[in-house]
């Protein structure tokens, strides 16, 4: 007896439709951004589900703030998404490095 509805291949609008551990192949809803300063037109990356206030490395201005899931940029900050398939992004590994901070959760492995 033959499915409705083949699983293996499901449409695009059925997977989005689903929760990310529901996908077919599961990946993170995530994303960096790079963020302008307003302040000193400085360039830095910003994690979408950010839970660290990130300021900039300039004038310590705040370029997002917490909202509980996605980060909110703060009035006069522009960004656009990173792109994250250019290998020379991997090449400024300090950015990277400040980005992955502020999405880490910090847990306690207290026994």
């Amino acid at each position: 007896m033959p499915l409705a509805r083949d699983l293996l291949h499901s449409s695009l609008e059925e997977e989005e439709k689903k929760q990310k551990k529901k996908w077919l192949v599961q990946s993170p809803n995530s994303y960096f951004m790079d963020g302008k300063c307003p302040g000193c037109c400085r360039i830095a990356r910003v994690c979408s589900h950010s839970h660290v206030v990130m300021l900039c490395v300039g004038c310590s201005t705040e370029l997002c703030q917490l909202m509980g899931g996605k980060a909110r940029l703060t009035e006069g900050c522009s960004c656009r998404k990173s792109n994250t398939n250019d290998p020379h992004n991997f090449l400024n590994l300090g950015g990277i490095a400040e980005s992955l901070i502020g999405c880490v959760i910090l847990v306690n492995l207290s026994r």
